[in-house]
């Protein structure tokens, strides 16, 4: 059953394209990156810092944005988001040079940190509790949808066109969704507490940082790997694009599956099993790259799991962290959301480093896999640290009401 507003629109299906929009405009950039280089007569090494500025922007971004915008109302959070993320594509679409361009990048990207929280918490306040992570999920699934359409797309239409096309394309789907949220979504009030200090104060809670700190190193694990992917599975593609494509294909169309099936575990069971579940999935798939990446089949395999098991994170984490919270859901599930960023930022960097600190380059790239596992790893035991940590203690303090639900309007 499609979750419905007041007004007779499914909001759920609206919410996800402004983030497969979202997605693709975060994840295409590596497919363009070499034809914005070229037009921008820099090297590709500069172009790089278009993607770096825009993960960072977004890690900085999403907390900070969750805390300022956590008592207003999320429909009016999501158009000024994605009408902010159609003006900043606009401006990379027009960027002369590459300083203009990496201006630009930053005005999208903090648009996109305010959308993708407070369109999950958004989702999941306006759904029943039993249904709360599949609505999460939904909106998550526009996202690992990006990997498998917008993405190829994307790419193909800058090597075709222009990259400058791909631009303007979500400059036009993000204003689209914009009037359709506008349109179609009600009024949608999260509680809140009484003053700044009490809404960060959640923030503080053991429980989260553990469960943050779980995606950090996760995140960071899998894009030690991801980021350099082309070379790490060169051996079982023979350096051919079109095959690459396939195993990343292979790689989004589980991902959409992870996504799915996880919401529905974690509401038929609960967050911490499908959450231990994934990351025992997705640590296997990437400490095997050594053995994998050499052959086609084991390769194919490999992403197919990586892709599944690394979308199938996300539900558990972000419907965890709005339960532990409810009123200060945006600001929590952004927390979530600056981590992811801020993990696929470290992994790039520090796969660098393990790159250039190899013997050989064929010895660099099976590191990758090796410590990418090892940090999965790591994130496996905070897991299970957030699953045991119990509620801080609350203050005395003289009986108050209990908080208000969200409020729904026209």
């Amino acid at each position: 059953m499609t979750a419905t507003a007041p007004r007779g629109l499914p909001f759920l299906p609206v919410l996800a394209v402004g983030a497969f929009a979202i997605g693709t405009d975060t994840f295409v950039v590596a497919g363009v990156l070499p034809e914005v280089a070229r037009s921008l007569k820099v090297g590709i090494d500069e172009a790089g810092w278009i993607s770096t500025a825009f993960a960072l922007t977004y890690a900085v971004m999403a907390p900070v944005l969750g805390a300022l915008t956590g008592r207003v109302d999320r429909r009016t959070v999501l158009v000024v988001s994605l009408l902010g993320f159609a003006v900043g594509n606009v401006l990379s679409a027009l960027a002369p040079n590459l300083g203009l361009l990496l201006a630009a990048r930053v005005v999208t990207a903090a648009s996109a940190a305010l959308y993708i929280p407070a369109a999950s918490a958004g989702a999941a306040a306006l759904s029943a509790p039993e249904r709360r992570a599949r609505a999460m999920a939904v909106v998550l699934g526009g996202l690992s949808a990006a990997t498998v359409a917008g993405v190829p797309f994307g790419t193909w239409l800058a090597a075709d066109i222009a990259w400058r096309a791909t631009f303007w394309l979500l400059a036009g789907l993000g204003a689209l969704c914009a009037g359709a949220v506008a349109l179609g979504l009600p009024s949608l009030q999260l509680p809140a507490a009484p003053g700044l200090a009490a809404r960060l104060a959640p923030a503080r809670d053991p429980r989260v940082a553990a469960t943050v700190a779980t995606t950090l190193l996760f995140m960071t694990g899998g894009y030690l790997a991801l980021t350099y992917i082309g070379a790490v599975l060169a051996p079982a593609t023979g350096g051919k694009g079109d095959t690459l494509a396939l195993l990343l294909l292979a790689f989004g169309v589980t991902a959409v599956a992870g996504t799915t099936l996880a919401g529905r575990a974690v509401d038929r069971w609960s967050p911490s099993p499908v959450l231990l579940a994934s990351l025992v999935l997705l640590g296997a798939a990437v400490a095997t790259l050594p053995l994998t990446r050499g052959h086609l089949a084991t390769a194919a395999l490999a992403m197919a799991v990586w892709g599944f098991a690394g979308m199938a994170t996300q539900p558990p984490q972000q419907h965890r962290l709005f339960g532990i919270a409810p009123q200060a859901g945006p600001l929590l599930i952004s927390l979530n959301s600056a981590a992811t960023f801020a993990g696929i930022a470290l992994g790039g960097f520090l796969g660098q480093q393990v790159l250039r600190a190899a013997d050989t380059a064929e010895h660099g790239l099976d590191r990758l896999g090796l410590f990418g596992g090892a940090l999965v790893g790591l994130s496996l035991l905070t897991a299970l640290v957030a699953t045991r940590l119990p509620a801080p203690a609350a203050p005395p303090a003289a009986p108050a009401p209990a908080p208000a639900p969200a409020t729904v309007s026209d």
